[in-house]
């Protein structure tokens, strides 16, 4: 699958304007925790990042940045250089694969959002990440992942004979600042022998009303089901602390968007 859309940060930014419930998530539980060092896996474009960042001059911490795409480091690295320097040397980013990188200094926080865990494709994968995970923290660390709940009702068309992807448009989104506007539209496929969904975005983006790029980003992404999560969890070592069902710190129950499991090393 191409991920065409890890290739345009500014586009990535764009579609996820006006989103922060996870942000806030993820700050809220930095505070409680007042963890030494944290480590976030899959930053991307250091959307989530550079509030913790902020967060992480006020309150003493050290936080590193992973990802394995160059052009999304690139967009977190320029958002680094803007940051103040009391800031900046929170801050480190570090461009590598979740699967085998390690630091021979531990944390006592790693987490993983936006339903990043969902590119590990294979069980292997899955495991070696949490194992990672696992060897990466300190005693009494934790290990949090964010993902989406399987969305049964836009898999069923693919339960059509002959199977059936429905065109929908799930984004359509303004930039305060600017005025870019980018549309985004989606079909959804699923192959259930497989427990993946094949995800394809067309994404249409105007400058001054005038349409200025239009492209296809593919997706190939593993559907997980809570037991599932949690069972990652419990093979890799760790002691389930938490599963919620949203950013609001609500129990997981039958409407639940998300999935947001966190583990504890012992």
């Amino acid at each position: 699958m191409d991920k065409l859309i890890y290739r345009k940060p500014a586009d990535y930014e764009l579609e996820h304007e006006g989103r922060c419930e996870d942000i806030d998530f993820f700050v809220s539980l930095v505070r409680r925790l007042k963890p030494s060092r944290v480590l976030e896996l899959a930053c991307g474009s250091g959307r989530i990042t550079q509030p913790l960042a902020e967060l992480a001059a006020h309150q003493g911490f050290d936080l590193v940045g992973l990802d394995s795409t160059s052009e999304m480091l690139a967009e977190a690295r320029r958002r680094y250089g803007e940051l103040a320097q009391k800031v900046r040397a929170r801050l480190t980013f570090v461009e590598a694969d979740m699967r085998s990188w390690s630091d021979s200094e531990k944390f006592d926080l790693i987490f993983s959002s936006c339903g990043s865990m969902t590119h590990l494709l294979t069980l292997q994968d899955q495991l070696t990440a949490w194992r990672r995970a696992h060897e990466n923290l300190n005693p009494g660390g934790r290990f949090v992942v964010d993902v989406p709940m399987a969305a049964m009702a836009a898999y069923t068309d693919s339960f059509q004979v002959p199977p059936r992807a429905v065109l929908e448009m799930d984004r359509d989104v303004t930039a305060e600042e600017s005025g870019d506007r980018l549309i985004r539209y989606k079909s959804t496929s699923y192959l259930p022998h497989k427990q993946r969904a094949h995800i394809r975005f067309f994404y249409h983006k105007f400058v001054a009303g005038t349409l200025s790029d239009h492209y296809i980003s593919d997706f190939e992404s593993h559907v997980y089901f809570p037991r599932e999560l949690e069972l990652l969890f419990l093979h890799a070592g760790f002691v389930i602390e938490s599963v919620y069902g949203d950013y609001r710190g609500q129990a997981l129950n039958l409407r639940s968007e998300q999935m947001i499991v966190a583990g504890l090393k012992p």
